[in-house]
């Protein structure tokens, strides 16, 4: 019986537990001087960015509680694993020499990363900057069919409600417009410092 304790927990002390509690204690990394970053931006992650002011609000939660994670992720994988670098839009901002696979760094000051499960859907880690409207977000979760008519992404009609003018428009909930702005959120390209101050 310990022998099966061990190979168990092991793995999750080292695996879960200690990545955890130093990930959780780890100070924001500091950009350079010479490493000028637009808005004056001084640490990465930016404790005033979307990415991170939304990142356990009730969005996430929603993204959490919907099942979003089982199908979407929220990593661009490294090139020896997968070729997310050169799907359209997936890394980042190609055109301004930011796109990139994602890094744990990433994932500062958010209390839980939804990495997902299996990515049977696109990769949401930069979504925001492929879906940039909160209308075409709405519509993208509402009438998923309206974006590709092969589409499998199950309909959020739920977190909506039709009209009172009986016209059939949809009208957002509060659940619905959190979501979408959640979603708006993810943009994972911003430049990390690296240890001697410069950005990767």
């Amino acid at each position: 019986m310990a022998i099966m304790g061990m190979a168990f927990g092991l793995p999750w002390l080292f695996l879960i537990v200690i990545p955890f509690c130093r990930m959780s204690v780890a100070p924001l990394l500091a950009y350079s001087e010479k490493d000028a970053v637009e808005g004056g931006v001084l640490t990465y992650p930016d404790p005033g960015s979307d990415v991170v002011r939304q990142g356990d609000g009730e969005g996430a939660k929603l993204f959490a509680a919907e099942g979003c994670a089982y199908c979407h992720t929220q990593m661009i994988r490294p090139t020896y694993a997968g070729v997310d670098r050169w799907r359209k839009g997936w890394s980042g901002r190609e055109a301004d020499g930011l796109a990139r696979e994602t890094l744990p760094e990433d994932y500062y000051g958010e209390g839980y990363a939804l990495l997902g499960y299996e990515r049977i859907g696109p990769d949401l880690a930069n979504v925001g900057y492929r879906i940039t409207s909160r209308e075409e977000m709405h519509r993208h979760l509402s009438d998923p069919k309206s974006f590709n008519r092969d589409s499998g992404m199950p309909t959020f009609r739920h977190l909506y409600r039709e009209s009172p003018s009986g016209d059939g428009r949809l009208t957002p909930t509060g659940s619905a417009e959190a979501l979408v702005t959640y979603l708006l959120s993810r943009k994972r390209d911003a430049k990390i410092p690296s240890a001697d101050g410069g950005g990767k």
